[in-house]
């Protein structure tokens, strides 16, 4: 496998707009593919698209070439996938709260898997629980998708935030007044609950906003510092503040065309190496975060560790936010059964924070067992994604 520089990419959509001229023809079985992250070569989920395209490559006669930024950007991804400018996209579903609104209300309850909630891994839990919902228990979503001519394979889930900034953050108090930028609208209302204004802003403009004092703050898990390179912008990081996790992630959501395009056998290679994926990023990140925040602090920037009385604080707007969701989804984004839908999703993340709690080590294969068996044996790839 490798990575494609700008040219090469180039050359990849005149071979796009050669395939559609093809297509015209007759169908073409797709056994080269393409996957475009629209981050840079450095972030953990290039990583987890390559780990992705290992483990197509191992199982079949398909190739998958990963695109970090030369391809699509993050904005550009969903509509890409749409057009076949690619098959794979790294897909951030809460930069379009409208457009996928029914997969960003399991996102907005992420809240539940993490504070106060018991969880061991949490983020492993969340996982598990949006792609259950997802691809079994929603139709409305499966809906959305197919209007952007997509096929949801995994759910991903980027842990451990904290602020990283300018202007030190030592309690939940301090960010009164602070322009901070974030990422999904779940942030976005607890800077706002604790006095701030929040700035959206793409991933990729997060260093620019912070060199120029744009912002003050982001909402960012601790490896961007290093992927990212925000240790050259920002001198401060409050970890766990908010101390949520981003779940509103399609990290292998595919073109319908491209997936129907495949025999039921490649599809099912396909399947079985998205089941890993989300969890194969969730373990690199959880190291890479902890290697992140000793490289910040080692180059003399202070790394502010939350309180347990904070803890208690931000626990209590997790609750409170619930009734915000539940108003926010039904009346501005027009999702119709919330209620219904926020007690499926609520039970999901019940039933796999209790089912994730049971794993003892951070082991791969202990969780993957767990998807396999809750939710990827369920899915007939005979019809899913096809009609």
């Amino acid at each position: 496998m490798k990575v494609i520089n700008t040219q090469q990419a180039r050359i990849g959509l005149a071979g796009v707009l050669t395939a559609g001229m093809l297509a015209a023809a007759g169908p073409v079985v797709a056994q080269e593919m393409r996957y475009a992250v629209g981050l840079p070569e450095t972030s953990y989920n290039t990583d987890a698209a390559r780990f992705f395209a290992d483990e197509i490559a191992k199982n079949s006669d398909m190739t998958l070439e990963v695109y970090p930024l030369s391809l699509l950007t993050l904005g550009e991804i969903p509509g890409g996938v749409r057009d076949g400018l690619a098959d794979f996209g790294f897909s951030l579903f809460p930069y379009f709260p409208a457009e996928f609104s029914e997969l960003n209300l399991p996102a907005n309850l992420s809240w539940l898997a993490s504070s106060g909630s018991g969880a061991r891994w949490p983020g492993a839990a969340m996982i598990g629980a949006s792609a259950e919902y997802v691809m079994l228990n929603c139709p409305d979503c499966q809906a959305q998708l197919e209007g952007f001519n997509t096929v949801y394979l995994a759910s991903g889930a980027a842990v451990q935030y904290g602020l990283a900034c300018n202007t030190p953050v030592n309690t939940l108090d301090d960010i009164a007044g602070l322009r901070v930028r974030t990422g999904a609208a779940d942030s976005g209302r607890f800077i706002e609950f604790f006095g701030g204004t929040s700035v959206a802003i793409s991933g990729n403009e997060i260093y620019d906003a912070l060199s120029t004092g744009n912002i003050d703050c982001t909402t960012v898990p601790p490896e961007t510092l290093v992927g990212m390179r925000l240790m050259e912008v920002a001198d401060s990081f409050s970890h766990l503040i908010p101390g949520n996790m981003f779940t509103g992630i399609g990290i292998a959501n595919m073109n319908r065309d491209t997936w129907a395009g495949l025999s039921e056998e490649k599809r099912q290679v396909v399947l079985d190496a998205a089941a890993q994926m989300g969890i194969n990023a969730w373990i690199n990140v959880r190291g890479l975060n902890q290697a992140a925040l000793d490289a910040f602090s080692s180059a003399g920037n202070s790394v502010i560790t939350v309180s347990e009385a904070d803890q208690a604080r931000i626990a209590t707007f997790a609750q409170e936010d619930l009734a915000v969701v539940r108003s926010q989804f039904a009346d501005t984004y027009g999702v119709p059964n919330v209620d219904e839908k926020i007690e499926v999703i609520t039970g999901l993340i019940n039933k796999w924070i209790g089912l994730t709690n049971e794993v003892e080590e951070m082991e791969l294969a202990a969780f993957v067992e767990l998807y396999q068996r809750e939710i990827y044996s369920k899915i007939d790839v005979a019809t899913y994604g096809i009609q």
